[in-house]
């Protein structure tokens, strides 16, 4: 059956039949061995609407995928919808204004801002997609000036559940605009985007790291400078234990860390007077803060763009107490499964339109984010215990709903959408798709 889809394609079908498959099949997260009954590497938009259109025919499931950050079991027996080739970018540095393909990058997209003064709202990874992360949300290095990636998208170009394809905003259909905003792939398969682009004059960014030991300090430091930075400031800090792994730099291999990431799109002095009592805390062993071009944002993390085995958990809090530092230490002060421990603040300021659903932009003022990197597969057990543990520890802190975008590979969307929200987006879901055609990574609670 599969194959009679394979003769109205551009692009390519992969099925488990072809030598193709083990290359095709997985996701960037190693960890989820998603099994899809096909994939289609789309050449473009028509190749999205006839892979839905078969699939509505045949009583399957499609769910679009550019990179696979943020794959899950979900897409299990599903057709699989490759989007990389969908690869155009336009920008209109004028009326500040981006349009993309679904296969476009955040790195991609950066670099084509170098030198206007303008940015998108990259998050910290270059490799994720711009349409998978605005339409999962997108906590972003400017959220707190700007708002979240969701609440940037402008216009979509989608193919709904009948395979009908069609540019749509918020004069055309302001409510399936409004799910897009977060809602994830379940509305609609979205295959370009038109996102805003936002002042950027004079970005600066960077990274500061201290000895480990000196984190009580350092991470005390961080609170009350992000209660007393301005809006358009952002700081995140980290718990870091680098493997003793030969690909590593001498310098990190083996070690651990206290490390403090910031960025601000203009004004750097602000930026330094909100790093001053956290230089004074300890030890600055490494400070890489310095002026940014936009494409210099995507990579102020160092996060891995390969594919990797990562295990993550979230949660979410609002005030930086001595008693969630010493729990953090607690559970990853020392090296062991947990690679990472991340805090970033996220609070936007009230000013912000939040045009969206609303945990794509959550009201908490941090997000926690713990990682775990995983060489081998027999440890994914173990690393996702040593991660339950941690998230237990810190729910007494817990302060809202988390955002889709920071959902874990075994999450829900009941973390992140209730009440009023969830019953529109029940009704939208029902009015575009009402043959349940199209998945997301979470698909939408019944």
């Amino acid at each position: 059956m599969i194959e009679e889809l394979r003769e109205v394609l551009t692009g390519r079908l992969v099925t488990r039949a072809d030598p193709a498959w083990a290359l095709v099949r997985p996701a960037w997260n190693l960890t989820v061995d998603q099994q899809p009954l096909a994939v289609v590497e789309a050449a473009g938009p028509s190749d999205v609407e006839h892979t839905v259109v078969f699939a509505a025919a045949h009583g399957l499931k499609v769910a679009a995928q550019a990179g696979g950050h943020g794959a899950t079991r979900a897409l299990d027996n599903t057709i699989v919808v490759r989007t990389n080739a969908l690869d155009e970018v336009w920008v209109d540095s004028q009326a500040r204004i981006a349009r993309v393909g679904a296969g476009v990058r955040w790195g991609t997209l950066q670099t084509a801002l170098d030198g206007t003064g303008l940015t998108g709202l990259p998050g910290s990874n270059g490799d994720i997609s711009v349409v998978g992360y605005c339409t999962g949300g997108g906590l972003s290095w400017f959220a707190r000036p700007y708002g979240s990636g969701a609440g940037s998208l402008r216009a979509a170009e989608i193919v709904d559940g009948a395979g009908a394809r069609r540019w749509i905003d918020d004069s055309t259909d302001p409510d399936l605009m409004w799910a897009l905003r977060g809602g994830g792939g379940n509305f609609a398969v979205v295959t370009s985007v038109e996102v805003e682009l936002h002042p950027a004059p004079a970005i600066v960014g960077g990274r500061l790291m201290f000895p480990i030991d000196q984190a009580p300090a350092v991470l005390a430091a961080y609170g009350k400078a992000t209660l007393e930075a301005p809006e358009h400031v952002t700081l995140w800090a980290y718990l870091t234990h680098y493997p003793p792994a030969m690909q590593l730099p001498e310098t990190v291999r083996g070690k651990s860390f206290c490390m403090i990431d910031g960025a601000a799109p203009y004004d750097p002095e602000a930026l330094e007077v909100a790093l001053a009592p956290i230089r004074a805390a300890g030890t600055v062993l490494v400070d890489t803060i310095g002026p940014l071009e936009a494409s210099g944002v995507v990579r102020i993390t160092q996060e891995p763009v390969t594919p990797a085995a990562i295990a993550l958990t979230t949660s979410t809090f609002d005030e930086v107490t001595p008693e969630l530092i010493d729990t953090l230490l607690e559970y990853a002060g020392q090296p062991s499964l947990i690679f990472q421990v991340q805090l970033r603040h996220l609070r936007a300021s009230d000013d912000v339109i939040h045009p969206g659903i609303a945990a794509a932009d959550p009201a908490a003022q941090y997000m926690l984010l713990a990682a775990s990197i995983l060489p081998v597969p027999e440890l994914v057990g173990s690393a996702e215990q040593a991660l339950a543990a941690l998230k237990e520890a810190v729910s007494p802190w817990r302060a809202g709903d988390l955002p889709p975008t920071a959902l874990s590979t075994k999450g829900s969307l009941d973390e992140s959408f209730r009440g009023p929200d969830l019953a529109r987006l029940r009704e939208i879901k029902q009015r575009v798709d009402p043959q349940g055609t199209l998945t997301g990574n979470y698909p939408l609670p019944c």
